[in-house]
């Protein structure tokens, strides 16, 4: 693994500035600012002060070794499980870890560095290795907070739409516990390695059909890793989680503080990834620099060019869950060409919807239907996608105008011999649309010229 600490720090600095990392937050990351008896106030590890009096609760002595291990909570369950046993030891032991986490949350603030990571402007997505809510504390108390989205994964869900984070728009910042939260009551969360083997394994074989944005995030994006100092186990598992491709193929990069201290996962990292970066030292130390690099200012956003007249166009756009990022990139366009409103499918449902009766609901009421084609879609036999499409369909027949947009965003020009199940049926109408081709969700200057106008026209007539 490489260790050149000018050049990772060069490295990173340039991928933050294309608001290109996502920071992933660990353990050790998790100081907090408590008062002691005396009133005196110390910086503490969270962690090891709910270790301390998880092991007392279980009359268990208490090992420093154990206490100053990053991922000391997962060992103390262990040691616990192991030489404690009855009914329910299980259950009893993730009461008290819940009500220990609770306590402590409301004993304590984040510490600074914690506050000052949590406020860096450019990092609008954190994923957090932790049960607990000190990060988004630390986000809703920093300068020039806005309202976090949160989400946190369980293999007990059932829900499609409570994982996976909804698309950010821009000044939306958003958590995704990724190993559960304790605040979630009867989620659970991953409290020792078994746990923690479960979530990663539900997590990547649920991916595609749950988690398809956050999963497009994280694997299309470099990661930060703070505070997080893997065992070898756990360090190969989730770094192969997030990328598309193999260790030795792949274009992302890992930046890790502190570097790695496993030997067998120093040495996998050092032969296969070139593209891990380490960094020596604390946490804090480099939470400080980022902070003193990036919290100056807020770096130059893209100019949103979103049109406030509400008589501009609406649109809907319908995908396969595989491509929630090409999707994401073409209503970003759209509504920098002028739409009002762009509908990318849950993203507007609240607690308690009927969510199959609101997305019918804004069909019905969108000026515009913009399928996403691809070789993804057309593989599915499956998929909600293919009844917004019945939907619309339906709707188009009753619309003496342009309604349907179909975008094909595959590399290859659109034709219906690559399609078998789209060109097959009533889906087939969209090949005899212009159909618009944007690779990756990359439109030609021509295309979006065509959309612009489409956009005016439709004003004009709004307007006559």
């Amino acid at each position: 693994m490489n260790g050149l600490s000018d050049a990772n720090w060069f490295s990173l600095e340039q991928s933050i500035e294309a608001g290109n990392v996502i920071p992933v937050v660990g353990p050790d990351a998790l100081m907090v600012e408590i008062k002691d008896k005396n009133g005196d106030i110390s910086t503490e590890s969270f962690y090891r002060l709910v270790t301390l009096d998880l092991l007392k609760a279980f009359q268990l002595d208490h090992q420093p070794e154990l206490l100053d291990h990053t991922w000391s909570l997962h060992k103390a369950v262990t040691a616990i499980l192991t030489n404690k046993s009855g009914p329910g030891i299980e259950q009893r032991v993730r009461r008290e870890v819940s009500r220990l986490i609770t306590y402590y949350s409301e004993a304590s603030r984040p510490a600074e560095s914690l506050r000052l990571l949590a406020g860096i402007p450019t990092f609008s997505l954190f994923v957090s290795l932790t049960p607990d809510n000190l990060l988004q504390r630390a986000m809703t108390t920093s300068e020039g907070a806005t309202e976090v989205c949160i989400s946190a994964f369980s293999p007990r869900d059932a829900s499609e739409s409570v994982a996976d984070l909804s698309i950010l728009r821009q000044g939306e910042r958003g958590i995704f516990q990724i190993l559960g939260a304790c605040t979630n009551v009867g989620s659970g969360f991953a409290m020792h390695e078994e746990d923690a083997v479960e979530y990663l394994y539900r997590l990547h074989s649920d991916s595609a059909r749950r988690f398809g944005n956050i999963l497009s995030e994280l694997r299309r994006r470099d990661l930060l890793f703070i505070g997080c100092n893997f065992p070898d186990w756990l360090g190969r598992t989730m770094l192969r989680l997030v990328n598309d491709n193999r260790f030795y193929a792949k274009d992302t990069q890992e930046f890790l503080c502190p570097s790695v201290s496993d030997a067998g996962l120093s040495s996998f990292l050092t032969q296969y990834s070139p593209n891990t970066l380490g960094f020596e030292g604390q946490p804090e130390a480099l939470i400080l620099k980022l902070a003193n690099r990036f919290n100056r200012a807020p770096l130059p956003q893209p100019q949103k060019l979103q049109s406030n007249n509400q008589l501009a166009p609406t649109a809907f756009v319908s995908y396969a869950s595989e491509n929630a990022e090409p999707a994401r990139q073409i209503a970003d366009i759209l509504l920098n060409l002028g739409f009002r409103d762009v509908w990318l499918d849950k993203k507007k449902l609240i607690g308690g919807d009927d969510w199959s009766d609101r997305i019918d609901e804004a069909i019905i009421k969108s000026d515009f239907f913009i399928p996403i084609l691809s070789q993804q879609a057309d593989s599915r036999r499956e998929g909600v996608f293919w009844d917004e499409w019945k939907t619309a369909l339906e709707r188009a027949r009753r619309i003496k105008d342009a309604y349907l947009l179909p975008v094909c965003i595959d590399k290859e020009p659109p034709s219906k011999s690559r399609y078998r199940r789209i060109s097959d049926g009533d889906t087939a109408v969209f090949f005899d649309k212009h159909l618009i081709h944007a690779p990756n969700g990359e439109l030609r200057p021509e295309d979006r010229d065509a959309l612009s106008e489409r956009c005016r026209r439709f004003l004009e007539d709004s307007h006559g």
